[in-house]
């Protein structure tokens, strides 16, 4: 587990203003070319949300460098394979859509009538959007339920390698850089506090209706209790294996699975996301739940190598 002795202050500061700096620059320039209506103009927005996302890589590489050197940058920040990995790298790859999907769960439980599970009326219209002979080459696999199906599949599958390289412009800032900087504040306090700016940072992009569409302003306080909750569960695995690359995993499958919730809603009324999904508060329960288990199982906070040697269940757990 990293540790360093002091908080780092000056670096922490300047890892954060140009963190924000340069990811909100991006939002700025799409807002001054294209206005504040994103679905006007997708694939632009699609291309600055993704640029947004190498704000906290160029952070961590201006001060590292510049501001605040460290004596190892993959070390300090993460960049090793670390300890346990193959065991964190099958629980991030397969655990992450579990829990996407329990929240899809929990959500129908609550709000049976924002999803509507049994027509699947967004399935059919976006399969209707399709060319006549892309869906005759679908063939059985344009049938809704199919459909549906195939996308889960593939964005499980698939979905945290095609985002490794986006995923990895934000992990490596927040958990690779930020998190072990905070750390002299106590560990509970770092996973807080890195929480908070992540979701912070999400701010612009929120405000031009990204992942709640109908609660821009509001959405920005809904989405910090998400990246607070996530960023325990993702710093967890950071620290636990003193590398970064089971929470790109983890981050990466979340944003590949996590979408399908816009796929359940009805058709022409996409699901209120503060209500249902990962990013509603059911998904919060289930969040808390899952860290709450892993402090009842004294996984949390976590400790270093001498003091977990001979916990029930990490004995010679390393990875290979």
């Amino acid at each position: 587990m990293p540790s360093f002795s002091r908080l780092d202050t000056r670096g922490v500061a300047a890892f954060v203003a140009i963190a924000y700096g340069f990811s909100w620059l991006c939002v700025l320039g799409f807002v001054l070319g294209f206005g504040t209506e994103p679905e006007k103009s997708p694939g632009a927005f699609k291309a600055i949300a993704a640029l947004s996302m190498f704000g906290p890589t160029v952070a961590t590489l201006l001060v590292s460098r510049w501001v605040s050197p460290l004596p190892s940058l993959k070390r300090d920040t993460g960049l090793g394979l670390g300890q346990h990995r193959w065991r964190f790298f099958l629980l991030a790859w397969l655990g992450t859509p579990v829990v996407v999907l329990g929240a899809l769960l929990l959500s129908a439980l609550f709000y049976p009538q924002a999803m509507d599970l049994a027509g699947l009326s967004s399935v059919r219209t976006l399969i209707a959007q399709l060319p006549p002979a892309a869906v005759e080459k679908l063939g059985k696999l344009a049938e809704p339920r199919v459909f549906l199906a195939l996308q889960v599949v593939q964005g499980v599958l698939l979905g945290p390698l095609l985002n490794v390289p986006f995923i990895f412009g934000e992990e490596w800032g927040w958990r690779g850089y930020l998190l072990p900087r905070l750390l002299p504040l106590g560990q509970w306090r770092a996973l807080v506090l890195s929480g908070v700016i992540w979701g912070l940072w999400h701010a612009p992009l929120i405000l031009l209706g990204y992942n709640y569409p109908q609660h821009p302003v509001l959405g920005i306080l809904l989405f910090t209790v998400v990246c607070v909750l996530l960023g325990i569960l993702l710093g967890w695995m950071r620290l636990a294996t003193g590398g970064i690359w089971s929470a790109v995993i983890a981050h990466g499958s979340l944003n590949a699975v996590g979408p399908v919730v816009m796929l359940l809603g009805h058709a022409g009324s996409p699901p209120d996301t503060a209500l249902v999904g990962i990013t509603g508060w059911p998904g919060w329960l289930l969040l808390a739940a899952l860290v709450g288990v892993l402090v009842l199982t004294r996984r949390l906070p976590v400790r270093p190598p001498d003091e977990t040697r001979d916990m029930p269940g990490d004995a010679h757990a390393s990875g290979t």
